[in-house]
């Protein structure tokens, strides 16, 4: 089943908030003051349509605990500051630090060394009292939970933590890429590129499994191409340049980011491809200038700003034990895919 929103009236009231996400009234109310066992699809839900109404909750009953935490990406500069996710999820975590009358910090580093050295030196001063990282490096995972465990240094990662023990909140990426991957299908496109950059992270490797995965169940196509190329315009032309090159066709372009969908999207009406009648395009994004562009793109609400506010959720709990408690525990958010023109084919 896929979802398709259209333009939301600008509303402020719980009642609009749990009409907006199919819930009551009570479970909204629940969902702020983080009373009750409230499903984390649920929550999901009602994060998303505040986000969407811009509805902003009374923190009247917010428990004063006071302290600093720290949003830490170990990442280039340019890459972070151009991808709408990682401004949502910090959009998430701000509003969820105001429960718990926590500063937030923002904290980039090059490198995982700087990021692990810097981490627990801040933790040590007391400048900071738990670490929310995300954008880790697979290479560097296990070297990151050793040294924050080993220090005694709360932390939730935001991303698959596999069945190792910490407190993670995440998307199921094999799960959205099935199926982002299967929609396309459905919609009678067949040969589907997957642009991606070369990232060395879960999430990529993940991705591509599901993409791989629906294909390979499908009984329509085998046909999959995977090609890495950066999100410069530069990058991205000079790849698709090479597939028509070399003579593959395709009648559809899955990208990462927002941004690199833009860039194909320009590309096909330049090699006058219409799209979404010859291409499709989707991407793994949901920013808001999707919808204004035309023809308008086809993309993926991961939540980012919920997985920053269930991040905070679990910080603030695994700060409450001394020392923290290393188990596993891991919250998986729902996604949609949110349909427009770049897929609708007539």
């Amino acid at each position: 089943m896929y979802s398709f929103f259209g333009e939301v009236i600008e509303i402020s009231t719980i009642k609009d908030v749990a009409l907006l996400a199919g819930v009551s009234p009570a479970t909204v109310s629940r969902v702020i003051t983080q009373k009750g066992n409230i499903a984390s699809e649920t929550k999901a839900k009602v994060y998303s349509a505040m986000e969407q109404i811009k509805y902003v909750p009374v923190h009247s009953q917010a428990q004063n605990k006071s302290g600093t935490i720290s949003f830490s990406i170990a990442r280039d500069p340019k890459d972070m500051l151009e991808n709408m996710f990682f401004s949502n999820v910090l959009c998430g975590i701000s509003d969820a630090v105001k429960k718990f009358d926590y500063n937030v910090q923002f904290s980039l580093y090059y490198n995982i060394k700087e990021l692990i050295e810097k981490s627990i030196e801040l933790f040590k001063k007391k400048q900071v009292n738990g670490f929310i990282f995300t954008s880790i490096l697979s290479s560097d995972k296990d070297l990151l939970l050793k040294s924050m465990q080993e220090n005694h240094v709360p932390f939730v990662m935001i991303g698959s933590s596999l069945n190792q023990n910490v407190f993670s909140v995440h998307n199921d990426n094999i799960r959205d890429s099935y199926m982002a991957t299967k929609y396309l299908l459905d919609k009678g496109y067949r040969k589907i590129l997957f642009l991606t950059p070369d990232l060395k992270q879960d999430f990529t490797f993940d991705r591509i499994h599901g993409y791989k995965r629906a294909i390979e169940e499908s009984d329509t196509t085998d046909f999959t191409n995977i090609i890495y190329c950066d999100n410069e315009e530069l990058d991205i032309t000079k790849a698709l340049d090479k597939v028509i090159e070399e003579e593959v066709s395709f009648d559809a372009i899955m990208t990462m980011e927002s941004i690199a969908s833009l860039i194909a999207m320009k590309y096909c009406q330049s090699k006058k491809m219409r799209v979404p009648e010859d291409v499709g395009i989707l991407t793994f994004s949901n920013v808001k200038y999707l919808d204004k562009v035309a023809p308008s793109i086809t993309g993926l609400n991961l939540n980012p700003s919920a997985l920053g506010t269930e991040a905070v959720q679990l910080l603030s709990e695994l700060m409450e034990t001394k020392p923290p408690a290393w188990v596993h525990k891991s919250v998986t958010l729902p996604s949609e895919i949110i349909e427009r023109q770049s897929t609708n084919r007539s």
